[in-house]
């Protein structure tokens, strides 16, 4: 029989092309923003005037734009009839960062009150503090707004109560979340969240579930609701629980047992946290996906009867992955183990039906393990130590730690390789007759995946510390695959077009993981786009190995691959497009009367170099305490320099009292500088029995179960200041023990004080984000000696002067 023509295959190719361009494409609406919509329907162009009026400046909590956004929001919310509260209050994260946020509250009420209400959740305050949070999250704060607008505009009254609440402290540690979870009465009632957050500043937003229980129900009711670009899997789902990414909606789960869906987006995580986070850079399309989620869902969720809570039992859980023409499907977890038994046992009968026919030949099948495990090989090497070969650049040592700005085209690079290797290997190894033979390796491989991380035993998997049985649609693409094996044992040229619709699973589940899988976890895992290229190329060999001009192909897809490696150099340079992230702290010791120029720079700009020289000093003296950092970064280097004086940090005796062994200590830490930040430190054999900040009393944590029982190194908390108030503390703890205290007090006003002569940062450079930036940072020792209570008792004195500490 004739091999198949070079047009029929060159159609079938173009075909292939398509479908996996669409994969991606088919993922968010269109980047059109129409103007003129009607009032009833979410408008892209409404929620930008949202977006450009949250983020015209940084908005951090204690700034004084972060007040102005408070007014715009809560006018906003007036301007729909609504009725608008603040609640204010002060709180401590988990990770020790303790604010006064202040929520923005509205509730629409519903026709049936006594019903469990709907929450619209996303928070208005910025990462302090240089970014303007046009995505995180001025875009969830406008997804809302104009959704309630719209929603507003259709004079329906819904039967749930839909409560707006726009959090504040997000940044800091989720202060604002807790705050309401705890403490509001509106906590009280609440049957779903729909919350909406960013992780950068484009690409498809992803559905990831909040549960404490299982996820059927939430994914029922989801796909009852009808959104038109559901970019929703359960292997997120899975990953979701397993990794320690927290939002708002983490604590509505936590510390109220109620569930809810993230809706967020991670693309271009460049720009995340960063001064390039801007109303222009936000991208049109993303925002258009994040109001296609809203409406839909708030149709739904505000009339469906939420008594249960959307709850179910731990382990009723549904598989679930995205489909094109039928959006998604969804099958119980509890099908996996039938299904991929099932699966197994037919690709073994029709291994053994192809060799009975003489279609599989047993040594060609073994062969063809060959290619497709060589170019797994190849690809994962070529990417992986590429990769490492790299990153020491320059360029890659101070951008961000997850993505950098050619992450994209080096993602590309890495797939057009793999798909490279994958044309040549089989090239070398092709023969007409062996199609079916060579078309086993990649079915029995993705097989063996499904069987290792998804083949549920018990309450975990075949191997406990991998099991994510959220990918068990990982099966779907088998089934497929194992009909297109079929085709080609039944027939030695099939049609391409059965063939073609058969790949449609593999394309559409695979194909945008290659690019997900880096943007979401990082460049340390590029390897991935290579692996997943190479696995999905495999799955399309039963179309793939009919062609004749496989080198012709490899030649192509090494074009392409030397292209866009060529993209992803040429982007390997900063410019005010692709800023280089720079820091500059003055450190001023006020117990020694010594100062220092500090960065956590690894590759010193000429702005830095400024004032810390070519050779400086690493900072490890510094890093003994260790600054509040996002990813816990320290000090790279640092250089002594002339000692300022600046306003002093003054602590202030309120009382002093012993009784039954125990003393306590209340004081006021002050200064007349503005202070943003401070960020107190102990070493961890203090131990304290009881301890109340700003009069918010602290739990009981950590191993010893006291408060601050838990610390990050020696930090025992971060104060996050707003209208530069006074940090008060008071603490308990063992009179025959005097615990030494060290204060830092941080203002993000470095740049601004021309005594620093710090001159204007470059066009081509900005802040470093995840880290205290353009601070002055003043230091104070404190030692809560026993000669206080001494003294005090003599005198009879209610308040003693900071100089009463050593």
């Amino acid at each position: 029989m004739r091999p198949k023509s070079h047009i029929t295959s060159a159609a079938s190719f173009l075909v292939i092309i398509l479908m996996i361009w669409y994969a991606f494409h088919s993922q968010t609406p269109s980047s059109d923003v129409k103007e003129n919509l009607t009032a009833t329907e979410w408008s892209t162009a409404r929620a930008l005037q949202h977006v450009k009026a949250v983020s015209l400046k940084p908005h951090y909590v204690g700034s004084k734009a972060h007040n102005e956004v408070r007014g715009y929001i809560s006018e906003e919310l007036k301007k729909m009839g609504l009725n608008v509260a603040v609640q204010k209050g002060y709180d401590i994260s988990r990770n020790g960062n303790l604010s006064q946020p202040e929520n923005i509250l509205a509730r629409i009420k519903g026709s049936q009150p006594d019903n469990k209400a709907l929450v619209l959740l996303s928070h208005y305050d910025s990462d302090p503090h240089s970014s303007k949070g046009a995505s995180d999250a001025a875009s969830g704060v406008a997804t809302i707004l104009e959704g309630v607008r719209a929603f507003l505009a259709q004079n329906k009254q819904p039967k749930n109560d839909i409560i707006i609440c726009i959090t504040d402290g997000e940044e800091l540690g989720l202060n604002g979340a807790r705050l309401f979870v705890k403490n509001h009465p509106w906590a009280k009632n609440i049957g779903f969240v729909l919350n909406f957050e960013a992780r950068g500043s484009g690409g498809p937003s992803y559905v990831l579930v909040e549960t404490n229980g299982g996820n059927r129900k939430i994914i029922q009711e989801f796909m009852a609701a009808g959104t038109e670009y559901p970019v929703a899997n359960s292997l997120a789902y899975s990953i979701y629980q397993m990794i320690p990414n927290t939002t708002d909606l983490t604590v509505f789960k936590e510390d109220g047992n109620i569930n809810g869906l993230n809706f967020a987006f991670i693309g271009d995580h460049f720009d995340y946290h960063t001064e390039m986070d801007t109303y222009e850079r936000l991208d049109r399309n993303t925002l258009a996906h994040q109001g296609s989620y809203l409406m839909p869902l708030l149709s739904h969720f505000s009339d469906l009867d939420m008594t249960d809570r959307v709850m179910v039992d731990p382990g009723d859980d549904l598989v679930y992955f995205p489909m094109p023409l039928v959006k998604m499907l969804s099958f119980p977890f509890s099908w996996l183990a039938a299904i991929i038994i099932i699966s197994g046992l037919l690709l073994l009968f029709i291994v053994m039906y192809g060799i009975r026919k003489r279609r599989i030949i047993l040594k060609h099948m073994l062969g063809g393990f060959v290619p497709f495990l060589g170019s797994l090989a190849i690809g994962y090497l070529l990417s992986k130590y590429g990769w490492e070969a790299i990153k020491s650049n320059e360029f890659y040592l101070d951008i961000n730690p997850v993505f950098p700005y050619n992450g994209y085209w080096l993602i590309a690079a890495s797939a057009f390789a793999a798909v490279t290797i994958c044309f040549f290997l089989y090239h070398k190894f092709y023969h007409k007759d062996r199609i079916a033979s060579w078309s086993v390796a990649p079915l029995f491989l993705l097989w063996i995946i499904s069987l290792a991380i998804a083949f549920p035993v018990g309450t975990g998997g075949l191997i406990p510390d991998i099991y994510l049985g959220g990918a068990g649609f990982f099966v779907v693409p088998v089934l497929a695959g194992l009909i297109m094996l079929w085709l080609n044992v039944y027939q030695k040229r099939p049609s391409y077009i059965p063939l073609l619709l058969l790949a449609v699973p593999a394309i559409f589940i695979f194909a945008p993981f290659i690019k997900a899988f880096p943007v979401a976890l990082g460049m340390s895992i590029l390897f991935v786009a290579a692996v997943l290229s190479t696995l999905l190329f495999g799955l399309l060999i039963p179309i793939l190995g009919h062609y004749r001009k496989k080198g012709v192909l490899a030649y192509g897809s090494l074009m392409v691959t030397v292209i866009c490696l060529c993209f992803a150099f040429a982007k390997a340079e900063f410019s005010p497009n692709q800023p280089k992230p720079t820091s500059l702290i003055y450190v001023q010791n006020q117990d020694t009367k010594t100062a220092q120029w500090a960065t956590y720079d690894k590759a010193l700009s000429d702005w830095t170099k400024e004032k810390l020289g070519d050779e400086p000093e690493q900072a490890n003296k510094l890093n003994e305490n260790s600054i509040d950092s996002k990813y816990g970064t320290g000090f790279s280097y640092a250089t002594k320099t002339d000692y300022k004086e600046l306003a002093e940090i003054k602590v202030e005796v309120l009382t002093d009292t012993a009784t039954n062994a125990l003393r306590t200590v209340r004081f006021r830490v002050t200064s007349e500088s503005v202070v943003h930040r401070y960020e107190v430190f102990a070493n961890s054999k203090y131990i304290f029995e009881k301890a109340k900040v700003n009069a918010l009393e602290i739990e009981a944590t950590g191993t010893t179960k006291k408060p601050f029982g838990r610390r990050w190194g020696n930090r025992m908390f971060s104060y996050y200041v707003s209208d530069n108030q006074a940090l008060e503390m008071e603490m308990t703890f063992d009179a025959g023990v005097e615990p030494e205290l060290i204060i830092y007090a941080a203002s993000f006003d470095l740049l601004d004080q021309k005594e620093m002569q710090v001159s204007k940062r470059p066009l081509d450079q900005m802040s470093m984000p995840f880290v205290l930036n353009d601070a002055v940072l003043r230091k104070r020792t404190v030692v809560l000696s026993k000669r206080l209570l001494i003294e005090r008792k003599e005198t009879g004195v209610e308040s003693l002067p900071d100089t009463s500490y050593e």
